[in-house]
C-alpha cells in the first residue's frame, strides 16, 4: 500500500513539473512571436474570436503531442531524472516553436498574424496555422523517438525533417488547383481544408520514412530519401485508383458545376474537402506500401 501511495505522489510531482515546463513554453512562445504577446498573457475567451482560438489551441495540441513521446526512467536518481527531462523538454519546446516559425515563414510569408487573426478573423488562415502546428509537432515527436535522447542526433534529424517538410510545402501549387494566396485573402475555407489534408499527408510520409533504426547516419539519410522518392511514385497511383473506384469527378473548372463560382472565382468547401481528403488518404495508403511490407526470406540468398 505504501508503494502505491509513493507512486501516486511521484506521478503528481511529475504532473506539476510538466505544468512548469508548459509555463516556460508560454513565455518562449511570447518571445518568438511578439505579435501574439498581448493575446497570450491576458484572460482568453474562446468564443470571442474563433480564429484566435484555433490558432492558440493548435500550439497547445502540438506541445501535447510532443510531450507524449517523453519517458521518465526511475532507475536513475529522482533529481537526475527531473534535470534530464527539463533539459530535453525545454530544448524540444524551443525547436518546436522555431519549426513553426520556419514553416509559417515559408507558407504564410505574405500574411501576418495580427492582420489575419485579430483584425480580419480569417478562419482559413487559422486552419492553415493549425495544420502547420500539428504537422510539425507530429514530425518532432517521430524525430525524438528515433534520436533516443541524443541531442546531436535530435538536432541533425530535426534539420533533415525541416528541409524535407519545407520542400514538400512548395509542392502544394503542383498538387492543388486552388489559388492559395488569392483564396486565403478571400478567407475561403476550401483552401484551408485542402491544405490541411495536404500537409498532414506529407507529415505521414516523412514520419514513416524516419521510422526505422538509426545505426549509420549516412545510410539512414539515404534510406529516408529513398523511401520518400518511392512514396512519390506510389501516391499518384493511389490518387488515380481512389478517383476511379469511387467515381470521384474533379469538377473545379467544369462549366455549370459547383466546383468554382462564376462570379468571384471562390472555390466551394466541398472541393477543398475533396482535394485534402484524397491526398491524405493516398498518403496513408502509401505508408502501407513503403513501410509495412516485410519481405523476410521471400528472396533466397546465395
Amino acid at each position: 500500500m505504501n508503494e502505491l501511495f509513493d507512486k501516486l505522489i511521484l506521478r503528481i510531482v511529475f504532473t506539476l513539473f510538466l505544468c512548469g515546463i508548459l509555463f516556460i513554453y508560454k513565455y518562449a512562445h511570447s518571445f518568438l512571436y511578439p505579435s501574439s504577446r498581448t493575446q497570450i498573457f491576458k484572460r482568453f475567451f474562446p468564443s470571442k474570436n474563433s480564429s484566435d482560438t484555433i490558432h492558440l489551441f493548435s500550439r497547445l495540441i502540438g506541445i501535447g503531442i510532443i510531450f507524449s513521446e517523453f519517458y521518465f526512467t526511475m532507475s536513475d536518481k529522482f533529481y537526475l531524472t527531473l534535470i534530464d527531462f527539463f533539459i530535453h523538454a525545454t530544448l524540444v519546446s524551443f525547436i518546436y516553436l522555431i519549426s513553426i516559425y520556419i514553416i509559417e515563414s515559408i507558407v504564410l510569408y505574405n500574411f501576418e498574424y495580427h492582420d489575419e487573426i485579430i483584425k480580419r478573423k480569417n478562419m482559413s488562415y487559422a486552419l492553415i496555422s493549425f495544420a502547420n502546428a500539428t504537422a510539425v509537432a507530429y514530425i518532432i515527436k517521430g524525430v525524438s523517438s528515433v534520436s533516443k535522447s541524443s541531442v546531436i542526433i535530435l538536432l541533425f534529424l530535426w534539420l533533415l525533417a525541416m528541409v524535407l517538410l519545407g520542400f514538400s510545402t512548395k509542392t502544394y501549387s503542383l498538387i492543388s488547383k486552388l489559388s492559395f494566396n488569392r483564396l486565403l485573402v478571400q478567407k475561403n475555407l476550401a483552401v484551408g481544408i485542402s491544405y490541411l489534408g495536404f500537409i498532414w499527408g506529407w507529415t505521414i510520409i516523412i514520419n514513416s520514412a524516419f521510422d526505422h533504426e538509426l545505426e549509420n547516419i549516412k545510410w539512414y539519410t539515404i534510406y529516408v530519401i529513398l523511401k520518400i522518392l518511392l512514396a512519390l511514385i506510389i501516391i499518384p497511383i493511389f490518387k488515380i485508383g481512389l478517383a476511379f473506384i469511387f467515381k470521384l469527378q474533379d469538377d473545379f473548372n467544369s462549366p455549370g458545376k459547383e466546383g468554382v463560382s462564376n462570379e468571384d472565382g471562390s472555390a466551394e468547401i466541398g472541393y477543398g474537402v475533396f482535394e485534402g481528403s484524397i491526398f491524405f488518404t493516398a498518403c496513408y495508403l502509401t505508408t502501407v506500401i513503403t513501410g509495412n511490407i516485410n519481405f523476410g526470406n521471400f528472396y533466397p540468398t546465395f
